[in-house]
């Protein structure tokens, strides 16, 4: 499905709305529930999508990450459709509250998933909470969804820029300590569905792990070289 110019004049309304709330989440602490807005109004336009959407295809499924993904410009060789889940701000909670609308009305045959960094930051919990939630999501899509293939993300890490955000200092490189011991973790968890663990961490990252800074401009997000990185990891793997 080809988007026509009003869909990505929405698209980009919706894309500079989740910039500003995922921003603000990190910085005042504030994780985006699936009662605020924006989480609803994608999650309608989802539904809405659905009802002319293949089934068989590829779903993207996560947050902001995902969501500023302009997949179209980077998939559009592939023989399947890929379809965008992804909600900025949004959480493991989140999506597992959202697996009917976002995956399973369309049935696809491959799902790429990435989620937890706002869990990490924003929500604040700890590693058994979020692997809890992610495996939950895995089961369901195992129950639901038997034969699709699952690619799992690494979460990937924050540039020194993110240090701008937070009084605390030593705050970032805590968090992304935590992401290392989630990454191993979900890498664990994908090898008991028998799913794919994708490590896009290790290569987007530069000294202490921070996220090379040529692949973010707010020490947060993937800009365009870093969704070159991931296109050119994942793009195979779909293939």
């Amino acid at each position: 499905m080809k988007l026509v110019k009003k869909d990505v004049i929405y698209i980009s309304i919706i894309a500079i709305l989740s910039c500003a709330l995922i921003i603000c989440s990190v910085v005042f602490n504030m994780p985006v529930k699936k009662e605020d807005n924006y989480y609803n109004i994608k999650c309608n336009s989802f539904a809405v999508q659905n009802a002319n959407l293949s089934s068989g295809q590829i779903v993207f499924l996560g947050d902001s990450i995902t969501d500023f993904y302009p997949l179209d410009q980077y998939y559009n060789t592939l023989n399947l459709a890929t379809y965008n889940r992804g909600i900025g701000g949004d959480t493991t909670q989140g999506v597992l509250d959202r697996l009917k609308v976002s995956a399973f009305n369309i049935a696809p045959s491959k799902i790429v998933l990435m989620i937890g960094v706002n869990d990490v930051y924003g929500g604040q919990k700890d590693n058994a909470y979020i692997i809890d939630k992610y495996n939950k999501i895995l089961t369901q899509i195992k129950q639901k969804l038997p034969t699709t293939q699952v690619f799992c993300m690494s979460v990937v890490s924050q540039s020194q820029k993110m240090k701008d955000y937070f009084e605390d200092a030593q705050l970032v490189p805590t968090k992304i300590n935590q992401i290392i011991q989630l990454n191993a973790q979900i890498k664990n968890l994908a090898q008991q569905y028998a799913y794919t663990y994708v490590d896009l961490f290790s290569l987007t990252v530069v000294e202490d792990n921070y996220l090379n800074p040529n692949y973010t401009d707010d020490g947060l997000h993937l800009n365009a070289n870093g969704f070159m990185v991931w296109t050119d990891l994942l793009k195979p793997l779909l293939s």
